[in-house]
């Protein structure tokens, strides 16, 4: 029963955070602050800065822009 009160605790506050006019990103990033902050021992900021360093260095990542970029290669030279 601790998991369903919780699980709907935190949907609630992110819906209260989005109706509220908060952006998605900046939502997210509350909620999981809080979340972790409950819930762990551990620096909230330390462990989102290593987090958030180790998703945004992969090479995985670099097909997303060169992807866009090609795509407007291609549109501006009406190819």
């Amino acid at each position: 029963m601790p998991e369903l009160f919780l699980t709907i605790f935190f949907i609630s506050i992110l819906l209260l955070f989005l109706g509220s006019g908060v952006w998605v990103a900046i939502s997210m990033i509350g909620v999981s602050s809080i979340g972790m902050f409950i819930f762990t021992s551990r620096p909230v900021g330390d462990a989102m800065a290593t987090t958030i360093w180790g998703t945004s260095s992969s090479w995985t990542l670099t097909a997303l822009p060169l992807f866009v970029w090609m795509g407007e290669i291609l549109f501006r030279t009406k190819l």
